[in-house]
């Protein structure tokens, strides 16, 4: 199969990631609002997900989701 003929499943895949990855940024801006008890804390950590999306959801969730269900 040439490698052109690739690029429309290469292109799907692309779109499942950027879903999978939007859900989990949705889902850490939840977890943040809901969980964080200091209102401080919430909106530094609410900063950091919603303007840095990919870096601050992943950090937000190794560090505050896994210590609180942890």
């Amino acid at each position: 199969m040439p490698p052109l003929a690739l690029l429309p499943v290469f292109l799907e895949s692309v779109k499942g990631l950027e879903l999978v990855g939007f859900l989990f940024w949705i889902w850490m801006i939840y977890e943040c609002a809901t969980r964080e008890r200091n209102s401080s804390e919430k909106v530094l950590w609410l900063l950091l997900v919603v303007f840095a999306p990919v870096l601050g959801s992943l950090i937000y969730f190794l560090v505050r989701i896994v210590k609180i269900r942890g």
